[in-house]
């Protein structure tokens, strides 16, 4: 008994790599920008560059990703509510574009409307999501490394 403090980590770490669970922790991102503006600040922008190159590393469980959708919300009927909503996804938009370096990558931009004001929370309209499709959903492949060595992507 007084060995187990010792042997846990051990087993632990002996354990194969594949036996591990699958992850597909961090695909969305929510990005706040300041109530009147349509630009993203600069510690925004430095979040969402990181929060991107990090899931399209190919060497992730994900494979990497293929797409991605933006979600902004507007006041139905609002003119200056929908004007500022695609602003916003445009400057999104463009900030993944670039960062794809080129590779094929769709962009799909929405915008979701409220039929009146929200009344208590108006921040929400300021508050867009970023999320990204894993390519392993586009190639039916995801988490095929955990089912064994012999099943792990790398090795077909």
């Amino acid at each position: 008994m007084k060995y187990l403090h010792a042997i846990i980590p051990l087993v632990l770490g002996l354990a194969p790599a594949w036996a591990t669970a699958c992850s597909f922790a961090g695909l969305q991102r929510e990005v706040q920008f300041p109530s009147t503006s349509t630009h993203l600040g600069s510690e925004q922008v430095i979040s969402l560059t990181n929060w991107f190159i990090e899931q399209k590393d190919t060497s992730r469980a994900t494979h990497g990703i293929y797409r991605a959708d933006v979600f902004a919300f507007a006041i139905k009927g609002d003119a200056d509510s929908s004007r500022k909503a695609h602003r916003r996804l445009a400057e999104i938009a463009g900030l993944l574009k670039t960062l794809s370096n080129g590779t094929s990558f769709e962009v799909e931009t929405h915008v979701d409307e409220f039929e009146s004001p929200p009344t208590r929370r108006l921040e929400r309209l300021d508050s867009l999501q970023a999320t990204v499709q894993p390519t392993c959903a586009k190639t039916l492949s995801c988490c095929k490394g955990i089912e064994g060595p012999s099943a792990s992507p790398k090795q077909q």
